[in-house]
């Protein structure tokens, strides 16, 4: 018979933060490292630590992102620190405190945030751990780190990814400000 075939949309959709700020973090090893894509080759993080996030220690340990308005949060994919000596001193966050605002001043936790696993500390690194966000409505996510693999005050992350829901119409067909257009033509968006 024929075959049918069709394609459907995920439920969610990449995003990038605007912004990521910390409490504390090492000469090169910024904030802004777990947003930017460096160490990442495809969807596979590196060991290099300059790649990373890494805290100074001073308590409490926490980093922030910023976007650029107000999103309907669906996950959050994290690759945990992965530097060469993670299995043996663990810096990576462990049990973690993840807070949604609107405004960045009044906080909401989310519920049910899995433990961070661990990272390898091996090149090729998939990410391990996901966080159901809920839907939250967003524009800042903050990441309390309250433990760490190897019990230490300083804490890490290699990389996040965040996924929102869609809620408004979008990429309409044909194009918005399309000249030449016949009369009769089909009108499509997502």
């Amino acid at each position: 018979g024929r075959i049918w075939s069709c394609t459907v949309e995920p439920y969610g959709y990449p995003i990038k933060p605007a912004a990521a700020t910390a409490s504390s973090a090492q000469a090169g090893m910024g904030p802004e490292k777990t947003i930017d894509g460096s160490g990442m080759t495809g969807d596979l993080h590196g060991t290099e630590a300059t790649t990373m996030w890494t805290s100074t220690g001073a308590l409490p340990n926490w980093i922030q992102y910023q976007f650029d308005k107000i999103y309907k949060l669906h996950e959050l994919k994290v690759w945990n620190s992965n530097g060469p000596v993670e299995p043996y001193i663990g810096f990576g966050a462990k049990q973690v405190t993840v807070e949604t605002s609107l405004d960045g001043t009044t906080w909401k936790a989310v519920e049910n945030v899995p433990e961070f696993a661990r990272g390898p500390g091996k090149p090729s690194y998939a990410a391990n751990t996901t966080v159901n966000l809920g839907g939250a409505e967003a524009k800042y996510v903050r990441l309390t780190v309250n433990t760490t693999w190897g019990g230490l005050n300083v804490s890490g992350l290699a990389e996040v990814q965040f996924t929102y829901a869609p809620l408004q119409a979008r990429a309409p067909q044909p194009a918005n400000g399309a000249t030449g257009v016949s009369v009769d033509t089909s009108l499509n968006w997502r």
